[in-house]
């Protein structure tokens, strides 16, 4: 089947079902709907390498992400998909696995396949050999998740966050508050939310603040549970991200801690799971899916236009703190010793034959 016979069974031209499959978003829903539903009939799709050739576009566009099992990417990816799919776009997933080596084996896949452009995640957006190999390439590319000022990113502002969530925690009367995260120098998002503790933490003298950092998420259950047995530690925990807060409650139960009452947890990104727990999960909400469609509509607006994307034009997103029922005031504090009752003497009768003495208390060994 060729592109005539789905323009003649669908009443249109053929440059109408061209763009149908080539810009959908410039035709009338109505139109693109019967064209697509005509080309589905007839079993017709567009010959991809044929259309590569004649435009010098694939229609593609790579991502790169972290992982999936963190299910702030995997809604992410969801954004990107569905919206690239209604743009007539096709995606690359591609997961570099929290490795330089994989990121930088990613990025040449895209390249080798001609993708038109690229979203992605990069473990440091100031010194990303990633970046400058899509530069070298003028491959556009936008940053999701990132911050930085030179760079194109969409994300929100996690070091706003973070201040904020450390200033409703003191507000609930917390003064033993710590940060859990990840090795800081592995990301530059943990970097960032860790800034807005200590900014607001240094606001605060009172604050005794700690950063408890778990290398790997494998070992954080074991390294939580040490630092919450022992009778220092902290009366509220704020984490980078909410995998990190999950284990927190788990660390807490372990160590024979409640939560919220002898222990507040406060997460940050979001995830759907987090609604389900018991107690459900105090966090920073990140719009995921938004973040995912947004680098999108910016990608594709630069390459309509023919520039590459422009860290001045960089989106801020807007994010929210859901209070949920892990986070609450601190305990109150153990009475202070008072002085020890005194010992009365009890003269009376000596029924023994005993001369009289006061009684002295026994401790049995």
């Amino acid at each position: 089947m060729s592109i005539q016979h789905v323009a003649t069974q669908a009443g249109v031209s053929i440059a109408t079902v061209s763009r149908v499959f080539n810009s959908p978003q410039i035709v009338a829903r109505d139109t693109r709907d019967r064209v697509r539903a005509c080309a589905e009939a007839l079993g017709y799709s567009p010959n991809a390498t044929a259309r590569t050739l004649r435009t010098r576009r694939s229609r593609t566009l790579g991502v790169v992400l972290p992982t999936l099992l963190n299910p702030v990417f995997a809604e992410c990816l969801e954004g990107i998909a569905a919206r690239a799919h209604q743009s007539g776009y096709a995606i690359v997933p591609l997961f570099s696995h929290y490795q330089r080596t994989h990121e930088a084996d990613a990025i040449g896949q895209l390249l080798a396949h001609t993708v038109d452009g690229v979203i992605l995640t990069v473990a440091n957006a100031a010194r990303s050999a990633s970046l400058a190999r899509l530069q070298d390439h003028a491959l556009p590319y936008v940053l999701a998740y990132n911050r930085h000022p030179h760079q194109p990113c969409v994300s929100v502002d996690g070091e706003a966050a973070c201040a904020e969530v450390v200033a409703w925690l003191a507000d609930l009367g917390h003064r033993r508050i710590a940060m859990v995260s990840g090795t800081l120098n592995a990301s530059d998002r943990a970097r960032q939310r860790y800034r807005g503790f200590q900014r607001a933490a240094d606001s605060r003298p009172r604050i005794r603040r700690e950063l408890i950092e778990v290398p790997f998420m494998q070992a954080a259950l074991p390294a939580l549970t040490d630092r919450l047995v022992r009778p220092d530690r902290p009366s509220a925990l704020v984490c980078s991200n909410d995998l990190l807060a999950v284990r927190c409650l788990r660390a807490a139960a372990l160590a024979g801690l409640r939560v919220p009452q002898d222990l507040s947890v406060v997460g940050f990104d979001g995830i759907t799971l987090g609604e389900d727990l018991s107690p459900q999960l105090s966090t920073v909400v990140q719009p995921n899916r938004a973040i995912g469609q947004t680098c999108v509509d910016w990608l594709l607006a630069a390459l309509r236009e023919r520039v590459a994307p422009s860290a001045s034009d960089s989106h801020s997103l807007a994010y929210g703190i859901r209070a949920g029922e892990s986070c609450a005031r601190p305990p109150a504090p153990a009475p202070a010793p008072g002085p020890a009752p005194a010992i009365r003497s009890q003269r009376g009768p000596d029924r023994l034959g005993l001369t009289d003495q006061p009684c002295v208390p026994i401790h049995w060994r």
